[in-house]
């Protein structure tokens, strides 16, 4: 992902890779160990945090995506899955590489291969964890960038879903 500056204002929607979508609700002066920073104030819908302004270039952190994003986004997640390894550490070496990146793109197919996965064989708690977190952030920013109610980002995001499951071969 391209490091760039955001230049952000109140009222921005930001994604962050650990905290998820949230909108920016203006700058606080903070001082921290002696050192006063200035800080934008995120709220989402589980916490506020404070991104130090100079941070805001961290590829952790992006604006939210176009609408036409989201449409390349379902298509991915309608093509068929890439079968995960059975290799649990292989497996969250993956997951963890992929959440890393606050990459859209990279979440969308990760989100697609592990709703597979589970679909096929169980998944441990954590990667259950971190399938709902992708299935939650993504229809949270569908919603925002698409300007559509969460509820019907949430259905567009589940019968993408289940088009993809549908063209595993059978007996997987």
């Amino acid at each position: 992902m391209k490091k760039t500056t955001l230049k952000l204002n109140k009222g921005d929607y930001i994604v962050h890779a650990a905290h998820g979508i949230g909108k920016v609700r203006g700058t606080d002066i903070k001082t921290l160990r002696g050192t006063k920073r200035t800080y934008y104030q995120v709220k989402t819908n589980d916490l506020t945090y404070w991104l130090p302004v100079e941070d805001s270039s961290s590829e952790r952190v992006r604006m939210v995506c176009a609408p036409s994003t989201f449409r390349k986004a379902l298509g991915a997640i309608r093509e068929k899955p890439e079968i995960l390894s059975n290799n649990f550490r292989v497996r969250v070496s993956r997951i963890k590489e992929v959440l890393a990146k606050c990459s859209l793109s990279a979440n969308t197919r990760l989100l697609r291969d592990l709703n597979a996965r589970h679909a096929i064989k169980d998944l441990h708690i954590n990667e259950l964890r971190v399938l709902d977190r992708l299935k939650n952030q993504f229809a949270s920013e569908f919603a925002v960038a698409c300007s559509i109610e969460l509820k019907e980002a949430e259905a567009r995001l589940e019968d993408a879903l289940l088009e993809g499951l549908s063209k595993l071969p059978k007996g997987k």
